[in-house]
Parts: C-alpha cells; sequence; structure tokens
C-alpha cells in the first residue's frame, strides 16, 4: 500500500499517487530517455575502416503516417482502452525491410508514460483530461541508421466508470511506475465506496492469462519472462476460497534497460578462393546473459565495400576475384534493451583465383527440402587443372544445434531425421576434393533447416504472422486446421514464396477451435496434395494469448474461440475446461480436486474435463467467483454451443448441473439427481 492515497477518490487519488512518487519516476525517466536516445544514434562497424561504403547504399529511414490504429482524428480515447500506434516504415538501406523502431507514447507536456507500440490507458481515469499521442523513432536495425521523430496527432482522454459494488483490486502501475522488467508492480484494493479495504485477501497473478505459480503476495516483481506479456492480479477471499475480482492488464511489459549485444566473430580464411563458400561464424555476447534473438540477427557481405549478400553464407563467384570482401554480423537480443547491437565485421581479404596444382570442389550446394523425412544431397562441380578425373571423394554431413557441431553422414545423401529440425539448427555438406593422386582441401556449406516462426494472438479477433527460415522456393501457402476432418484451408496466397496473415475470425469451423494451426507451402500449384508441407506454429514468446494445449506430441499453441458468453448483462458462462487447461494450473491448486481426471471424447483428439459435483462446483468458485456449477437452466438455454463456437464434442457430454437449492442433477429430460461419487463433465458460471 502506499500512504493513504487511496483515502481520495477519483482524479484526487490518481494525483496525490503521482505527487508522491514524482521524484523517483523523473529519475528513472531521465536515465531512461538519455540511455534510449543514446542507443538509436549510435552507428558503428567494427573489423573495418571504410564506413563511407555503407553510406552509399542507404539512408536513415522515416516515418510516416504515424497514426492510431482504428481511431479518427478528434474521437476520445477511453480509460482502460487499449490504443495501437502505427506507421508506415520508409527506408533506402540494403535491404531495406529490417524495421526495429522505437515506439512510444507522451503527454501534451512532452512527458513519456510508456514505452512500446499498444498503450492500455489507466482504468483509474488518472489521464482523464489529458492529450495523449504516439511517436516513433524509425530505427533499421541492418545498418544501425536512425531517423527523425514522428508522431500521430493528440487525442483526448476520457474518463471511464466502474461497477464498484465488490472490492476491487488494480495495479499501481499505469502512468506511475514503468511496466519494465525488474520493477515491482504494487495493488491496491478499495471497496465499494472507494475507501482502502481492510479485509485481508490472497492474491492471484497471471501471465496473459495463466496463473503464475507461487506468487500470492500483494506485490509483484517483473522478471525476463514477463517482457512482452500482459500482467494482471485477482484478489481472492481467504474464508471461502473464491475469487472475488481481478484487475486490467497492464501495457506488454518492457524489456530492461542494460548493454546493447555484440559479437565475437572468427576471421575469414587467408586464402579466400574461387568457388569456395564462405561462412559468418560468430560468438553472441550479452553482458546481462540475454539470449540471442537468431531471426533478427542480420548478416552482410560487402565486395569492395558495396552490400552484395544478406545470407550467413557466401559462395565466392568469378566476378569476385581480385576484390576485397568482408563479412559484417549485426546482432540482436530476444530480451533486454536494447535489442540491436553494433554491427562488427571481419577484416577484409582479397578473394584469390584457384591453384592448379590440386583438385577443387566449386559451387557446392545442398539440394532438396531441408525438412525432417526429406533427402538432402551435396552437389558441387570438381574441377582439376591437370583434368585428373575425381575418385572417392570424401563426404561429411553434419547437424549444428546450439552451437555444437555432430557428424550425421559421411554419404553424398542425407535423411534428415526427427530432432533435426528446431529453431536454429543448421545443415551442413563439406567435400573434400580426391582423385588418383592427390586431394584438394575440404569446402563446406551451411544452410538453415526449415523453421517456422509465429507471433501474433490465437484468439477470437486477434491476427497471426509467421516467419520463415530456411524454407525452400514454393509455389502458393496456406493456412491449415491441425483438425483432420476439417481440410479447409484459409489465407491463401498464389504469389509465389509469400504468406498472408492468418486472422482468428469468430465465424470459424467450431472444430477449429482449441486446435493449433499449420502453415503449409506447395511446390506446385495445387493445394490440399499429399506433397504440401505443413507445419504447426511452435510456442513461443511471440504467439501470445494462446490456448496452450499439451498432449503425447508436447507443447501445442491453440485457436481459443469464445470463451464465454455472456448472458443478460447478469452471467458469464464460461466453456466446458479441458484436461490440458486444468493440468497447466499450479500445483497448489490441482491439489484441492482429487476426482479431476479426463474425460475421453469419442472421434476426438480432446480430452474433457470432469469431477464429482461437489468438486466441480468448489473448481468454479475458485476459479471464476460464484456462483460456481451453472444451473439446469442456463445451460439448456445458452450452453449448448452450436452458436458460440464451441467444440462440439466438449458440449456433447454428460453434463452436471445444479438448480437454486444447491441440488446437482444431470442434464437430461428428466433432470435426474447426480450422484455425488460419479464424475462428470460440467461448465462454470460467474457474476458478470
Amino acid at each position: 500500500m502506499i500512504n493513504n492515497c487511496f483515502l481520495f477518490k477519483g482524479r484526487e487519488s490518481a494525483l496525490c499517487a503521482i505527487r508522491n512518487i514524482e521524484i523517483e519516476r523523473n529519475n528513472y525517466m531521465h536515465r531512461y530517455v538519455y540511455v534510449l536516445l543514446l542507443t538509436v544514434f549510435i552507428t558503428a562497424c567494427g573489423g573495418g575502416d571504410d564506413h563511407s561504403a555503407q553510406d552509399k547504399v542507404s539512408k536513415p529511414p522515416k516515418a510516416t503516417n504515424v497514426a492510431l490504429d482504428g481511431i479518427e482524428q478528434g474521437e476520445l480515447l477511453q480509460s482502460g482502452q487499449e490504443a495501437i500506434g502505427q506507421y508506415t516504415f520508409n527506408s533506402t538501406s540494403v535491404p531495406p525491410g529490417l524495421d526495429a523502431s522505437i515506439g512510444y507514447w507522451e503527454t501534451e507536456s512532452g512527458m513519456s508514460i510508456h514505452r512500446g507500440f499498444k498503450y492500455r490507458i489507466p482504468n483509474d481515469n488518472s489521464l482523464a483530461g489529458i492529450r495523449i499521442r504516439f511517436c516513433v523513432i524509425p530505427f533499421n536495425r541492418a545498418d544501425r541508421k536512425a531517423g527523425e521523430k514522428a508522431c500521430s496527432k493528440y487525442f483526448l482522454v476520457s474518463a471511464s466508470y466502474f461497477d464498484d459494488m465488490l472490492p476491487a483490486v488494480r495495479i499501481l502501475s499505469n502512468a506511475y511506475t514503468p511496466e519494465e522488467v525488474g520493477f515491482e508492480l504494487l495493488t491496491y484494493v478499495v471497496d465499494k465506496n472507494g475507501e482502502p479495504s481492510n479485509n485481508k485477501f490472497g492474491f492471484r497473478w497471471l501471465r496473459n492469462g495463466q496463473i503464475i505459480q507461487n506468487e500470492n503476495r500483494d506485490s509483484y516483481w517483473l522478471t525476463v519472462a514477463d517482457e512482452g506479456k500482459h500482467i494482471s492480479v485477482c484478489i481472492i477471499d481467504l474464508a471461502t476460497e473464491t475469487l472475488i475480482s481481478c484487475s486490467e492488464e497492464t501495457n506488454a511489459i518492457n524489456a530492461a534497460i542494460g548493454t546493447e549485444p555484440f559479437v565475437m566473430i572468427q576471421p575469414l580464411p587467408a586464402k579466400a578462393e574461387q568457388g569456395k563458400t564462405l561462412f559468418l561464424d560468430y560468438e553472441f555476447v550479452d553482458f546481462e546473459n540475454d539470449k540471442e534473438d537468431i531471426n533478427m540477427t542480420s548478416f552482410a557481405w560487402l565486395l569492395d565495400g558495396q552490400r552484395v549478400s544478406p545470407n550467413q553464407s557466401l559462395i565466392i563467384d568469378n566476378s569476385m576475384v581480385g576484390k576485397k570482401i568482408q563479412g559484417c554480423v549485426t546482432p540482436y537480443a530476444l530480451t533486454g534493451w536494447p535489442k540491436a547491437g553494433e554491427q562488427t565485421c571481419t577484416e577484409e581479404v582479397v578473394v584469390q583465383p584457384l591453384s592448379d596444382d590440386t583438385p577443387h570442389a566449386l559451387n557446392l550446394a545442398i539440394a532438396g527440402h531441408r525438412f525432417e523425412g526429406y533427402v538432402l544431397e551435396g552437389v558441387y562441380d570438381y574441377f582439376d587443372s591437370n583434368k585428373v578425373p575425381e575418385n572417392q571423394s570424401i563426404y561429411t554431413w553434419s547437424i549444428i544445434h546450439d552451437g555444437q557441431e555432430k557428424e550425421v553422414s559421411t554419404e553424398q545423401h542425407y535423411k534428415l531425421q526427427a530432432g533435426d529440425e528446431g529453431e536454429g539448427n543448421k545443415v551442413r555438406f563439406c567435400v573434400t576434393p580426391r582423385n588418383s593422386h592427390t586431394q584438394g582441401a575440404a569446402t563446406c556449406v551451411t544452410e538453415n533447416i526449415a523453421w517456422i516462426d509465429g507471433e501474433g494472438e490465437l484468439k477470437e479477433g486477434g491476427k497471426v504472422t509467421a516467419n520463415l527460415n530456411g524454407f525452400p522456393a514454393f509455389n502458393l501457402s496456406y493456412w491449415l486446421s491441425a483438425n483432420e476432418s476439417e481440410t479447409l484451408p484459409f489465407a491463401i496466397s498464389t504469389v509465389p514464396n509469400t504468406i498472408l496473415a492468418f486472422d482468428v475470425e469468430a465465424t470459424l469451423p467450431e472444430s477449429f477451435n482449441l486446435r493449433p494451426m499449420r502453415l503449409c507451402v506447395s511446390f506446385d500449384d495445387k493445394f490440399l496434395n499429399d506433397d504440401d508441407i505443413c507445419r504447426e506454429l511452435p510456442v513461443n514468446g511471440k504467439l501470445t494469448r494462446s490456448l496452450i494445449l499439451k498432449d503425447e506430441q508436447g507443447d501445442h499453441a491453440a485457436i481459443n474461440l469464445n470463451q464465454v458468453i455472456t448472458i443478460d448483462s447478469i452471467y458469464r458462462l464460461h466453456r466446458p475446461a479441458t484436461w490440458a487447461e486444468f493440468s497447466s494450473l499450479p500445483l497448489e491448486m490441482k491439489e484441492k480436486f482429487h476426482s479431476a481426471e479426463a474425460s475421453h471424447l469419442p472421434d476426438s483428439d480432446l480430452r474433457g474435463l470432469q469431477m464429482t459435483p461437489q468438486d466441480a462446483d468448489k473448481f468454479c468458485r475458485l476459479k471464476f467467483g460464484k456462483p460456481g456449477v451453472a444451473s439446469s437452466y442456463l445451460y439448456r438455454r445458452y450452453g449448448m454451443g452450436e452458436n458460440y463456437s464451441w467444440p462440439a464434442e466438449l458440449v456433447a457430454q454428460e453434463f452436471v448441473t445444479k438448480e437454486l437449492n444447491d441440488f446437482f442433477v444431470v442434464r437430461d429430460g428428466n433432470l435426474v439427481a447426480a450422484d455425488s461419487n460419479k464424475k462428470y463433465a460440467f461448465t462454470c458460471v460467474s457474476m458478470y
């Protein structure tokens, strides 16, 4: 609790809180703004002296069309509303699309109030009557060039009004203390009169709607696991163990400000010859132990100072002989701030022509689709100036995982095995050319193994995009549900090597609900063929607010449609839970329900949740608050799921419901009394 500011109400309470922490906040903001501006305007390239070459191919980027998504000029912003900043990134850099721009929000007085592109306006009316806007500093992570700040128009924040019949919990963070890793989120609880509550409550903290285990104090220290996530807190009546109310979610938690990452890059071979393949080998270093975002780290090859390739490897061709070659790496951190490090380059080496006294393997390449179960072939051109035929050249295949290289084959072909696919994994093919007289130097080529990474929200109204790494060229792409009974493609793109974002709409078939989505690519002009390759989006930190389901194959990020039905603005009817959802709860909560078990649903890959009637009612009260298990009337009228996209197999179970006198019955035409020792499916109801 923070002194007695909350003896006041409304705007006075907010102003009191602001005054009490003004000095601490100002100190933080001064440090933050200084580090931020210093970071974005640094441009460097280690290991080489010719910086003018990069200036010839790039200029500082610009941000245009800065606005708020879906909000027109003159409209009001509501307290508690989430606003999203948008802009157009314009860059003449090569490559031009590596956008790492910095977005933030500020008041009309110039005070920065949040870092990020999404901002949830405080729900406590502390900004009511104040004008705010979204600003962006355009920044290209490839060459570390920053442009000039650009901002939207100002928007006035209007007040919000609350139903204060029950005690309410709030997080004292929005616009007061930084929602940043390493800082503490504080709470306060007020009663129906807006006065500080003297009652004792239990606290439950949630990250993106999922319970954070072993966090039950009235404050919470933000960790790296929270970066980019939304935090909320609920209060629980200690006597009845029922949930009373929950706070609004915070903004996406910002990364902790530290030092930027850098790389220690291996030098290029002194003898870089025509036909050989060069590879940028480096070590990622971050003093705060932040991990590398391998999908964002960028590469550049400079030939006589001009950029010629953005790949990690480069095949030296005849046109490069006699010229200076240099490789550069710009690291990018997965966590922490700043994200982008300085570009570091190797020393330049001069490309040499081939020597004539030994055989050579030229134009190395890996042919085939780099997916699990597919056969790869190492191809190359054998060259010997004396025209001596090739004889028993030596081949080596290896898989690189987490920087560790493991040899897997000595044949010219290799079939990718289970476990070879994985984020950041690479495959390397090496050949040592031989003839009957001598052998040449080993030459290698390294490629990414195909990997898909998704980001966005797999919930109703959300949008999911996919990033491809190591994928071969394809003719068309589409999205497909993991439910094999529904082969309905979405977001079909007939433009080669292009994928469309997947919009999660409420009109999706009910059989898609609680299922993962897969992205499929086709190498011909037809889809839903056996030769198409489909890969499920993996569970990761960028795929937010999805439903995590687990089966024998591991974790899956599944679609979650219409989880709650609001009835006459009085009740909320909650979708029947699955066994995977129950299994993800903290151990101390699961141990309260010894009768819980999975229900096996006919002809379905889903498993439901069933309990005894008494345990089901207790579970509903603990998780959602009163009243508990839904009544027969509510369930029969609203819970059949036909109009709400609830999975048909979940709502087709034998359900237990509860009458007004707490008498449990089984849902059928006769309302048969429930057996207190038998386990049933159920659905929960709570007050709106």
